[in-house]
């Protein structure tokens, strides 16, 4: 459904004062690290009341033995967690190529009432953010990393696919191949045993109509990108091609895209 932020996405904004670095604010080790530490550090505390109960300042030694590491973890799970957020921007400028300038504006144009948002739900009916589409970005919640970016202009196809590779057999989702990934040697699927290349929202497993959700993101992007492909089934000069299968990654995309 296209709509505005969910209203978790929009305190987070808030609370960092931009979407890239919001997403960026969510998962990684430093923060498991950081909880795992918490419960070992009150398991500790309790255990060392009850253990001085029954044995005297004695049991103080034996609650430290599990609080003190849980302490440490702690300590040491937020200040990997504060870096994360505080160095967002090397992160995104690693992962895109885009240069500090571009990400900022791309935060400015999420931030913006015209961007739109699409949103799903998931079967237990939470609404969740999956994708916004601005002017001239996309942008897609990439858990555990924060969130993937690309430039509508660096898109070379998008669309929704049943045949994505994965354990067990093949998923749904919605596929993006960029240009940089047509340059890249591609995948093998272990399907098909031919290859293929791109991301893919890992989400949408998780929501009711993925395929409406996916159809959304692909007709805006087309609206506001004309010059993407929209099919994962093609024919270019009389071949056939199925971007999810290519003979020949690179050779195939050089050939589709006249190059």
């Amino acid at each position: 459904m296209k709509t505005g932020m969910t209203k978790d996405v929009q305190k987070l904004v808030n609370k960092h004062g931009g979407v890239l670095k919001a997403y960026r604010s969510q998962g990684g080790g430093g923060a498991g690290l950081a909880a795992g530490g918490w419960v070992l550090l009150i398991f500790g505390v309790f255990l060392g009341l009850i253990c001085v109960l029954a044995l005297g300042s004695r049991g103080l030694l034996i609650g430290a033995f599990m609080a003190v590491p849980g302490l440490l973890m702690v300590l040491g799970g937020r200040g990997m967690h504060k870096k994360r957020i505080r160095t967002y921007l090397d992160y995104y400028q690693k992962e895109t190529g885009y240069s500090a300038e571009e990400l900022q504006q791309a935060d400015r144009e999420l931030m913006s009432p015209d961007a739109v948002c699409v949103v799903g739900r998931t079967n237990r009916a939470k609404a969740e953010l999956l994708f916004m589409i601005t002017e001239h970005y996309f942008l897609s919640v990439w858990p555990v990393k924060g969130c993937y970016l690309v430039k509508l202009d660096d898109i070379v196809a998008v669309f929704h696919s049943a045949q994505i590779p994965g354990i067990g057999g093949y998923r749904e989702g919605l596929w993006v191949i960029s240009r940089a990934d047509t340059k890249k040697a591609g995948v093998k699927n272990p399907f098909t045993k031919k290859e293929y290349g791109g991301f893919e929202n890992s989400l949408m497993g998780e929501q009711r109509d993925a395929q409406t959700i996916c159809l959304e993101a692909v007709e805006e992007i087309a609206r506001r990108a004309p010059h993407v492909i929209t099919y994962q089934n093609i024919v270019v000069n009389g071949i056939q091609y199925n971007l999810m299968s290519m003979n020949n990654w690179q050779a195939d995309w050089a050939r589709i895209l006249g190059e």
